[in-house]
């Protein structure tokens, strides 16, 4: 059928406020509705256009508890894959106040992530290392090892590495002089053992018990220089 009429035309209020409490807004379509056969430009509903949005409280926000977020954090790695993070905490809003609870007052609604990944930019080839071998030797200085690589951004094996930035693959551990094992049946029996020592009667048997104590001083004394 042709219509016969021209103006504004109006939708019903939308039921839902944009606000659960406190202050928010609800909207409605407004058209303008003209006469098919008439040759008046869209003006002619006139300019008395009705509202298309109007202020709604449901009520005053009493208790309400929700989930706010802190801003996102700079990524862990300045390149290659990292993760940044944010601080996402619980409150309770009372009209226009706040107040941090505890994260059970909003075990109802979803919460938000606390992280989530980053690429800022390509590593390049860079030098990756394992962990350190335990050391060779508990004392009296040993070494322990660990394998570098170069590796590219696809982790297979590269050649662009800067050769001098190498991390070092050895290096010397437990320094530390060993302590002398006490055995009570090794004694020295004579006060003059020293010239036993010095005379280098220790490779007998006898001298060699009977001042125990300063022959295997002498020996370990021997056996750290020629190891060095």
């Amino acid at each position: 059928s042709v219509l016969a009429w021209t103006g504004w035309w109006a939708l019903s209020w939308g039921p839902a406020c944009s606000a659960e409490c406190g202050n928010g807004s609800q909207t409605r379509s407004v058209i303008c509705l003209m006469n098919h056969i008439s040759s008046l430009p869209l003006e002619g509903c006139g300019k008395e256009k009705p509202a298309e949005s109007k202020l709604c409280n449901f009520g005053p926000c009493y208790e309400r508890a929700e989930w706010f977020t802190g801003p996102w954090g700079q990524c862990s790695t300045e390149c290659g894959d990292g993760t940044k993070s944010r601080s996402v905490v619980c409150l309770i809003q009372s009209n226009n106040s706040f107040e941090v609870t505890k994260p059970s007052e909003c075990s109802h609604l979803e919460k938000p992530p606390t992280e989530q990944p980053c690429h800022l930019k390509n590593c390049g080839a860079k030098w990756f290392t394992t962990e350190w071998s335990a050391c060779s030797k508990s004392c009296d200085g040993g070494y322990r090892v660990r394998e570098v690589r170069c590796l590219a951004d696809d982790m297979m094996q590269s050649t662009s590495c800067d050769p001098f930035f190498m991390p070092e693959d050895r290096e010397d551990c437990n320094l530390q002089q060993c302590m002398e094992e006490i055995d009570e049946n090794c004694r020295d029996m004579y006060f003059n053992c020293n010239v036993v020592v010095q005379a280098r009667l220790c490779i007998y048997s006898y001298y060699k018990t009977a001042c125990c104590a300063s022959c295997r001083k002498v020996s370990r004394r021997n056996g750290r220089i020629r190891r060095r």
